[in-house]
């Protein structure tokens, strides 16, 4: 795929995910950022089961991470999205794309901090227009201006990273000793564990208590494959929402 369209998708998805998509849809396309990033990267770039490969090896590092008062402690849009595609670009082995993407992630909180500590100007022009009536001014303010700090932190530099920086990266990991990018390989494989005794912490409710131990017999000893887990999971999840009794009480 022409690198310059390459690198404005990944771009744009940065940005987008990050602060112009609504709400409802964030579940997905950013705390899932690295597994929509593989299969969005992996059909441009020709490489769907290496791009889903890479995409779920990331995934699995971030499966129990919680937004605690609104704080993040890793930028998901910037550690899925741009560590997919430089993982991709660098043809480096998925264990190792876990050891790009934390580091590009940590980095992309700068990118948050940024937009959460500038965007109140906006908020305040905004608050003005609103005193006075002016509902035109005051859209501008909240979908037009509210845009202007994001694109600049997420967008212009994942571009960057991605146009420029993809040869060199390729370059760069190759000249690696094999001693360090076994290393990298080894934290690739450890994070991941990292990720799930994270999520079984959040898991560990009386009332969510039952589903985590029906989907460790159906893997562990009946040997079904993560598809057939996750539908008899969906159909769990159905028949708790369809027959819990409304306004009952949960006990955690």
């Amino acid at each position: 795929m022409n690198t310059l369209l390459f690198a404005l998708i990944i771009a744009a998805l940065c940005w987008l995910t990050s602060s112009a998509i609504p709400m409802w849809s964030r579940w997905a396309f950013y705390f899932g950022a690295p597994l929509v990033a593989g299969l969005i990267d992996g059909l441009l770039l020709g490489e769907l089961t290496y791009g889903l490969q890479v995409g779920a090896t990331i995934q699995a590092a971030y499966i129990g991470l919680l937004a605690i008062g609104g704080s993040l402690p890793n930028e998901m849009a910037i550690a899925g999205y741009l560590g997919v595609a430089m993982t991709m670009l660098s043809h480096s082995d998925p264990a190792t794309g876990l050891a790009i993407a934390t580091p590009l992630g940590l980095l992309g909180v700068l990118c948050l901090n940024a937009k959460m500590a500038l965007n109140p100007i906006w908020v305040h022009k905004a608050d003005t227009y609103a005193a006075a009536g002016d509902i035109r001014r005051l859209r501008r303010m909240n979908l037009f201006a509210s845009q202007i700090v994001p694109f600049i932190t997420y967008f212009i530099p994942a571009f960057l990273c991605v146009y420029f920086g993809g040869h060199y990266f390729t370059a760069f990991m190759a000249a690696l000793p094999a001693q360090i990018t076994a290393v990298l390989t080894l934290i690739g494989k450890l994070m991941p564990a990292l990720g799930l005794a994270m999520l079984m912490q959040a898991l560990a409710k009386r009332s969510t208590l039952p589903f985590l131990l029906i989907g460790f017999v159906l893997a562990a000893y009946l040997k079904l494959n993560i598809t057939a887990v996750a539908i008899v999971g969906t159909g769990c999840a159905l028949l708790h929402y369809y027959y819990m009794p409304m306004g009952g009480k949960q006990h955690d």
